[in-house]
């Protein structure tokens, strides 16, 4: 119990740090282009107030696209990590995609551009989804390594005594 925990929070961990790290590479190139074509490139809280946003979101998305993704993920997968990795993956895109498209919809966002918008939230959670699930199979081999290294060291003890 304690081990499925500690996994999932160091992969929760490592999928919200590439949330973040993408919203810094996502700004950096936004003001990349604005410095290329000569437009505004916003004022001196535009980079700070997007990766926090990003963050935000990303704390949100934990519990309502990455988790449930891994989960199923690893029941599909039944915890190998290259399946686990598969399903995962198919499964936060499709719940990434529902999610953008109904929040386009929700805020009127033409309907040429809803399956853009669908398209582009379902690329962008594939690599936190991908640094969730292989880091909370790390986790888990590492937790498994310990506890039979533990276990060998008692045998060769209670044979030695």
């Amino acid at each position: 119990m304690g081990t499925t925990v500690a996994r999932h929070l160091a992969g929760a961990a490592a999928a919200w740090l590439v949330v973040v790290a993408e919203a810094v590479v996502g700004y950096l190139g936004l003001l990349a282009y604005a410095l290329v074509t000569g437009a505004d490139p916003g004022g001196p809280l535009a980079g700070p107030l997007l990766v926090l946003i990003a963050a935000l979101l990303g704390v949100a998305a934990l519990p309502l696209l990455f988790a449930p993704a891994v989960a199923l993920g690893e029941a599909a997968g039944r915890r190998r990590t290259g399946p686990a990795l598969a399903f995962a993956g198919l499964v936060a895109v499709v719940l990434a995609a529902g999610y953008a498209a109904a929040a386009a919809v929700a805020t009127d966002v033409p309907g040429a551009r809803v399956p853009l918008v669908a398209g582009i939230a379902a690329l962008l959670v594939l690599p936190p989804t991908a640094a969730y699930v292989l880091t909370a199979g790390r986790v888990g081999w590492t937790a498994r390594m310990i506890r039979h290294r533990a276990a060998t060291a008692r045998a060769v003890r209670a044979e030695a005594g």
